[in-house]
């Protein structure tokens, strides 16, 4: 799997959660007032997850009806929330943060790419 920027990786995170949320297609308005930037800019970056060859697009995006993950966006953003789930965990077992205060930092660190460094603190963490 290739890398993709922190940017893309919102994206594909912010659209899992609101179809986990039980919206399908997620409109672009939905995903502009989640990560507060303009719809303009949502729709730029929706079509171009939709012309990515991963092999396969990133999104499907119909439009004025919304975006919905292919099963590699989903592959990806299902990677994307794990990652960030084992670092608060993390966080808060090993290190002593709070819970209300592991979220940011997970969030930063949810974007590391190293797969040898995430399978072992999945180890780490007894799985």
């Amino acid at each position: 799997m290739r890398h993709h920027t922190e940017t893309e990786e919102n994206y594909l995170k912010c659209i899992l959660r609101f179809t986990l949320m039980g919206e399908t297609p997620v409109s672009t308005n939905t995903i502009a007032n989640y990560l507060g930037i303009s719809p303009a800019s949502v729709t730029d970056m929706i079509k171009k997850l939709s012309t990515k060859k991963e092999p396969s697009p990133l999104v499907n995006y119909t439009r004025y009806e919304g975006v919905s993950l292919t099963e590699t966006g989903k592959k990806i953003a299902l990677s994307i929330l794990r990652k960030h789930r084992l670092w608060e965990v993390f966080l808060v077992n090993k290190l002593n943060f709070s819970w209300d205060n592991v979220h940011d930092v997970a969030e930063q660190l949810e974007h590391i790419q190293s797969q040898e460094l995430i399978s072992r603190l999945d180890e780490f963490l007894d799985y």
